[in-house]
């Protein structure tokens, strides 16, 4: 009969893992390792990275629930994949995540369901804010630590000649006259000081 390993994580929101040592406990195991240290991703889980090597096939690595295991869907999909090729049956205490069972499996299905649906909203997501990071640029309207996204537009001559006569004949704001024209505010800004660096700069006979 194979080994059966237990696994258990307590983040920083979660300070007490009696409720999974409890349940663990319960189900009984032979080997139990804890770790105390944040699901996020790029953070080290040594004691959980050398586990993972430790099963061979035939024996068992429970858990409590599958956010204590895995930073997203994708990764607990992914990593029980890995451990079922090995041979190593792989159980959840309060899903039911066992993959002897139909429940199991079912489980499993919704899990890669959910990874692609949370890599896509990611996606959308990283999309959104890009759109409207540039829309807040078009209106001048930059929020504070943030830098222009990709190379500074350069204005035709209809366009700067428009910038000068709002700026310096009609008196309108750099902000509003960037508003106007559809282009950032540090766009109009640096047009406006190039355009007088030439003015100062004597010019070769």
């Amino acid at each position: 009969m194979g080994r059966i390993y237990a696994y258990a994580r307590v983040s920083t929101r979660d300070q007490n893992p009696q409720l999974q040592l409890d349940a663990l406990e319960a189900s009984g195991y032979d080997e139990l390792v804890t770790e105390k240290e944040s699901g996020k991703r790029g953070v080290a889980r040594p004691e959980w990275e050398a586990l993972l090597g430790r099963p061979q096939a035939g024996d068992t690595l429970k858990f409590w629930k599958s956010d204590r295991w895995g930073r997203s869907a994708g990764h607990v999909l992914t990593t029980v994949t890995e451990l079922r090729e090995r041979g190593v049956k792989v159980i959840s205490l309060t899903e039911n995540f066992d993959l002897d069972t139909k429940e199991g499996r079912f489980m499993f299905a919704v899990l890669a369901a959910a990874a692609e649906y949370e890599l896509e909203l990611r996606a959308e997501r990283q999309a959104e804010g890009i759109a409207a990071a540039q829309r807040r640029e078009a209106e001048g309207r930059i929020l504070p630590g943030k830098q222009r996204i990709g190379r500074p537009r350069v204005l035709g001559p209809a366009e700067l000649d428009m910038l000068h006569r709002l700026v310096g004949q009609e008196g309108v704001s750099v902000t509003e006259a960037a508003r106007r024209l559809k282009i950032g505010r540090s766009t109009a800004y640096e047009a406006l000081a190039v355009a007088r660096q030439s003015a100062l700069t004597p010019q070769a006979k």
